[in-house]
């Protein structure tokens, strides 16, 4: 509009002194400028309908820290020439710039690649694109909508934590730990009736000959446990902004026991204590992990039940079916009681702290008393911490 405005201005300047004058070259000169500026008006509106662009946008779902790139054509359908085309993409993301000015003449196609990463978890869209495009005498211009928006789903960051759970205590926890959990042997769990199907191997002799009747062994494996993870969701527990925040660590830990333990074949369920209480129950499979990790990627910190409390309503629930891992920025000791309470013979569950006060939160660390660490397995994270597999992780008794 501002380009405009000297070029109205001069006209009706020119055509007043032209109609008190009647002067011929200022009547031709007022001409000019009036067909000047229907000429540009019209060359945009046309060059505006003949824009349109392709876009290739990632498509499912990504992790953070996963890299990404999408593909641009933008096409020139008209048979005018296009000074000018600033391609705006109006995404989300954040850090993340794709739009490019251009020139395109007749029939003519620019293209390029941008490059990007993923750095939140979450639902992000791509697009829409808005292409803002212009007359040669720059004096209109126009925004278009040429591509629609897509969404992906960004799942929070997935490291190597391959050596979690389930979690035995007593012989063959050393071997769980440095081995392959495949390279546990299975233990004699009962002994039920036999079936035709069993094979002469499952027989156990002692119970057949005691009972008078065919008994086979059933097998219990450190690899076939449940596995539990309580995500502490509590507003005010967590500490930091995103993405260096406890809850991006402690959800980020979460979905790396998920996907590690689904991965193995073994069941593997979450409780939370967000708004909504949100809960799964234990699932093996791709369905399973897919359902976690989805609702992961949007989790949000906005829940009031305090973690002991569901520690101790899902705990005695659980007790004996496999292990439980509790994630948590919560200094407060009485969750700890609570899982401690939870045990079961032959059973050590993990506490995962996010240490508060490497975070930004006041206050000093928390302690670890030395039959807390007797009672449980723990790991103590701080920011900065490289997230991995057992031996990068740090211990709290360390």
């Amino acid at each position: 509009m501002s380009s405009r405005v000297p070029l109205i201005a001069g006209i009706a300047a020119l055509s007043f002194f032209a109609g008190i004058t009647g002067i011929h070259l200022a009547y031709t000169l007022t001409y000019i400028l009036l067909a000047l500026l229907i000429l540009a008006f019209l060359w945009t509106r046309a060059i505006a309908r003949r824009i349109s662009v392709d876009r290739t946008s990632p498509e499912g779902t990504c992790s953070v820290g996963e890299a990404f790139s999408e593909r641009f054509t933008v096409h020139n359908r008209s048979l005018l020439w296009v000074p000018y085309c600033e391609v705006h993409d109006r995404s989300d993301l954040a850090g993340y710039a794709a739009g490019r000015a251009c020139a395109l003449g007749a029939g003519d196609s620019v293209s390029w690649t941008a490059r990007g990463r993923f750095t939140r978890r979450g639902r992000h869209r791509f697009g829409p694109l808005e292409a803002r495009l212009g007359d040669p005498f720059g004096l209109f211009s126009r925004t278009v909508r040429v591509a629609a928006r897509s969404e992906v789903t960004v799942y929070p960051a997935l490291h190597p934590l391959d050596d979690i759970g389930p979690l035995w205590s007593g012989n063959g926890t050393g071997d769980m730990r440095r081995g392959r959990a495949v390279d546990v042997p299975p233990e004699v769990a009962s002994v039920r009736d036999y079936d035709s199907h069993d094979g002469m191997s499952r027989i156990h002799w002692a119970s057949t000959a005691r009972t008078g009747r065919l008994m086979s062994r059933t097998y219990d494996t450190r690899h076939s446990a449940d596995l539990l993870v309580i995500l502490d969701l509590r507003a005010g527990v967590h500490a930091g902004e995103a993405p260096e925040s406890s809850l991006e660590y402690a959800v980020s830990i979460a979905a790396s026991i998920v996907h590690a333990v689904a991965r193995r074949g073994q069941a593997v369920g979450l409780i939370t204590n967000d708004s909504e209480m949100r809960g799964f129950g234990a699932g093996r499979g791709e369905t399973q992990r897919m359902l976690l990790l989805d609702f992961l990627a949007t989790a949000r910190c906005d829940g009031n039940t305090p973690l002991a409390h569901v520690v101790s309503r899902h705990g005695d629930g659980w007790r004996g079916r496999g292990a439980m891992v509790v994630v948590t920025a919560d200094r407060d000791p009485s969750w700890v009681e609570a899982l401690v309470d939870s045990g079961s013979r032959g059973q050590r569950h993990l506490a995962i702290l996010l240490e508060p006060s490497s975070f930004g939160a006041p206050g000093p660390p928390m302690r670890i008393p030395a039959a807390w660490r007797l009672a449980l397995d723990w790991w103590l994270v701080r920011r900065g911490d490289v997230l991995g597999s057992g031996e990068r992780a740090r211990a709290a008794g360390d």
